[in-house]
């Protein structure tokens, strides 16, 4: 039976491009409800071993499990899962924060309805109601972070990838996103029971 209070295991993960390895053997176990960090240089292949957990590189060689789940094989499954904010903002500038969250909501297959409410939490929650109909080429930096990470969680996932999510940030935005990420930690754990498949 699958222990489900692993959120993530890997062992053995590999990839490489041409000649180059840029991932050798990989092997990590993360507890559910915990904030996992991935060190090293740039070229250590931190965003490449994310991309392979997040379902969007194939694997060369080694297994990979989302909450018992494999990557290759449940990709689908993995992917209702997580939510992954990138090492560069996926959202569109020229939109306001309300239009860039209700894209995203119903993409991801919310009703009008739906969609309007989630925004407007998410909106509430990550301390940008008072810009929400701003260009987002008018943020600053730490807002356009704050939005990205937001739209990850449209879906509430219980599990989040997040690739140098303070790259760029001043030192006192910098301590504001890991405060905003330390709460939904607490919130994400707290929904992960109901959320993954098997649980409860």
């Amino acid at each position: 039976m699958t222990d489900t209070r692993i959120a993530v295991e890997a062992r053995g993960l590999v990839k490489s491009f041409g000649t180059n390895r840029a991932v050798d053997g990989v092997d990590l176990t993360v507890e559910a409800g915990t904030v996992y960090g991935v060190l090293g240089p740039n070229g250590a292949g931190k965003t490449t071993t994310i991309s392979m957990l997040a379902t969007l590189l194939r694997p060369d060689a080694g297994t990979a499990r989302v909450f018992g789940h494999d990557v290759v094989r449940e990709s689908q499954i993995v992917r209702q899962l997580i939510g992954l904010t990138g090492q560069f903002a996926s959202v569109d500038e020229k939109l306001s924060a309300t239009e860039n969250l209700m894209i995203f909501s119903r993409l991801l297959g919310l009703s009008r309805t739906d969609a309007r409410r989630r925004t407007s939490e998410l909106l509430e929650e990550f301390h940008l109601t008072d810009a929400a109909t701003r260009p987002l080429a008018k943020f600053s930096g730490g807002m356009r972070r704050r939005l990205d990470l937001a739209a990850s969680l449209i879906a509430q996932p219980p599990l989040i990838f997040l690739d140098e999510p303070t790259t760029g940030l001043d030192p006192r935005t910098r301590g504001q996103m890991w405060d905003t990420i330390r709460r939904l930690v607490a919130r994400l754990h707290g929904a992960a029971d109901d959320a993954v498949p098997g649980r409860g």
